[in-house]
C-alpha cells in the first residue's frame, strides 16, 4: 500500500469590525488551493465575525483563542500546537498587531505571511504583499533568505475567479442591476450611504447590497430599504460572491480585497477608498482602465449616478496569480 506524504500548514488570522474580515477571508480562500497532500489548520481569536466565517466555510480544524490573550501566551499556544500537530508551515495575516511581535515561534517551522507594512520577522521564509506600492515597504536585499511575492497580481482570490465564465463575460446594454459591495465589515457604513444615494436617484434598477459577518449596522440599512424601495435586496454572508458579480451590470465597491475581486471578474465598477491604504490601489486600477475611482471617502454623487446609468467596461483582461503563492509554499517546504 502506497503512503502519501502529508504536509501541514497552520493559518493565523482574525476577523472583526475594527480590522475587517479580509485577513481571515484571504487565508480561508488560500487554504482551498491545497490538495489532499496537505492538512490545513486555523487559529483565530473569538471575535464574532471570525467565528461566523469559520462556521460559514465549514473549517473543522480550528483553534479559538481569547480576544485579550497577550502575545507571550499566544506564542506559547502556537508553539504547542506546532509541536503537537507536526506543523510544517505557519502562515500569518495579521493587522491587529505588528507581525514582529511574534518573536520566539518554533525555529523548525517555515514562517510565511501576507504583510502590508514592511514589519516582518527576520527569519521569514515567504512574504506576500499585493499592494500596488509593495516595493516601498520591503527591501528584499535586506532579507536575502526570504522569498518575496510583491505586486497586485499576488492577491489571494477564490479559485472561482479563474473560471472561463469570466473570460467570456457579456455585458447588457442597459443597467438593470447594481451591486453594492463595500467589504465584509464596512465599519464606516458606506453600504448605507451608497444605497441611500441610489434610492434617492430614483433609477429604474434593482439594488443588491452585500453585507458580511463584520457588518454591524444592519438595522439602519433594513429600515432604509423597507421604507423607500421594493427593488432593493440585502444579502448577508454570501458564500459564492463570484455569482453576484457576474449577475450584476454595475458594482460599487471599496478599495480593499473587494476591489481586486471586481477587477478579476471584469465587472464594470466604481470604487470608493474607505481607508488611506486603499487609495493607491484604487488609482492604479483606475489608471489601467479597469474601474472608475471616485475618491477617498467623500465621493461625487453625480459622478456615481452617471456611471450607473452609463458604465465603462474594463478595457483589458487582468492577470492575477494566486497559484504562484501556493507553488512557492510547496517549493519552500
Amino acid at each position: 500500500m502506497e503512503h502519501t506524504f502529508v504536509r501541514r500548514i497552520l493559518f493565523r488570522a482574525d476577523a472583526a469590525p475594527h480590522i475587517g474580515i479580509g485577513d481571515l477571508m484571504s487565508l480561508i480562500h488560500l487554504s482551498k488551493y491545497f490538495d489532499e497532500t496537505w492538512e490545513t489548520f486555523f487559529v483565530i481569536k473569538d471575535y464574532r465575525a471570525g467565528l461566523d466565517l469559520i462556521s460559514k466555510y465549514k473549517i473543522d480544524d480550528s483553534i479559538v483563542i481569547k480576544q485579550d490573550i497577550d502575545i507571550e501566551d499566544e506564542i506559547i499556544l502556537l508553539n504547542k500546537f506546532i509541536k503537537e500537530k507536526s506543523i510544517d508551515v505557519i502562515f500569518f495575516e495579521i493587522t491587529e498587531r505588528k507581525l514582529t511581535d511574534y518573536q520566539g515561534i518554533d525555529n523548525k517551522v517555515k514562517k510565511m505571511c501576507v504583510s502590508f507594512d514592511g514589519h516582518i520577522l527576520d527569519n521569514m521564509d515567504l512574504v506576500v504583499d499585493w499592494d500596488v506600492e509593495a516595493y516601498k515597504y520591503f527591501l528584499p536585499s535586506k532579507h536575502p533568505y526570504t522569498r518575496f511575492l510583491l505586486g497586485h497580481e499576488y492577491v489571494i482570490l477564490p479559485q472561482e475567479f479563474y473560471s472561463k465564465n469570466i473570460l467570456y463575460r457579456e455585458y447588457s446594454k442597459f443597467t438593470k442591476k447594481v451591486l453594492i459591495a463595500m467589504g465584509g465589515a464596512d465599519e464606516l457604513d458606506f453600504t448605507y450611504k451608497v444605497t441611500k444615494v441610489l434610492i434617492e436617484a430614483r433609477l429604474d434598477i434593482e439594488i443588491v447590497a452585500i453585507i458580511g459577518s463584520g457588518y454591524e449596522n444592519i438595522g439602519n440599512l433594513e429600515k432604509l430599504v423597507n421604507k423607500f424601495s421594493s427593488k432593493c435586496k440585502i444579502k448577508f454572508n454570501v458564500t459564492n460572491i463570484i455569482d453576484e458579480y457576474l449577475d450584476c451590470d454595475v458594482a460599487i465597491g471599496a478599495g480593499g480585497l473587494t476591489s481586486s475581486e471586481l477587477v478579476a471578474s471584469k465587472t464594470p465598477s466604481v470604487l470608493i477608498a474607505t481607508y488611506e491604504h486603499q487609495i493607491a490601489r484604487c488609482k492604479f486600477f483606475h489608471e489601467h482602465g479597469w474601474v472608475k475611482y471616485l475618491g477617498f471617502r467623500n465621493f461625487d454623487v453625480a459622478e456615481l449616478v452617471k456611471f450607473v446609468k452609463k458604465p465603462l467596461y474594463p478595457n483589458s483582461e487582468v492577470v492575477f496569480n494566486t497559484k504562484n503563492i501556493v507553488y512557492s509554499i510547496e517549493e519552500l517546504v
